[in-house]
């Protein structure tokens, strides 16, 4: 997610807060969204939601031979870590602060990134489940109609 100052405001920004209410005010956050799958790699996979962050570990290749420098852990800290996520809670945590700073007057960017067949598409416009599978995108529609009607001055 992505937003800045207003156009034209010459107000110095404040620093970065990395809390879901400031999400909006902020510069870049990362979020990872991971859903479950049938062969999902367990023992290669640890997702932190507590620490907001992922462990990944990928055994030595033992071909290699005896002295081999592969890398087998990696740790990536992140702004949130959702698995098992509502569609609910995603928009929540990544797209509703952004809509309203987005009412404020600041740009705001929402963006999906991933291996094809992740779940980009889902998380974006939604399933066809019924109406609480709808995604960020119808989410964000609605909201900004909620958002324009509570503030008739604009």
């Amino acid at each position: 997610t992505h937003s800045e100052q207003p156009t034209g405001s010459r107000a110095k920004a404040k620093p970065a807060q990395f809390t879901l209410a400031a999400m909006g005010r902020t510069n870049v956050r990362v979020v990872v969204r991971a859903r479950p799958t049938a062969s999902f790699a367990g023992e290669n996979f640890i997702f932190n939601e507590a620490a907001d962050s992922i462990d990944m570990r990928l055994p030595k290749d033992e071909s290699a031979g005896l002295v081999n420098n592969q890398q087998e852990s990696w740790h990536f800290k992140l702004d949130k870590v959702l698995s098992n996520a509502s569609q609910e809670q995603v928009f929540d945590c990544c797209a509703s602060e952004v809509v309203r700073s987005v009412m404020d007057g600041y740009n705001g960017t929402i963006m999906a990134y991933g291996q094809t067949g992740a779940g980009k598409t889902h998380t974006m416009t939604g399933g066809h489940m019924g109406f609480a599978d709808r995604g960020l995108v119808p989410r964000a529609i609605s909201l900004i109609y909620s958002e324009a009607a509570a503030r008739p001055e604009n």
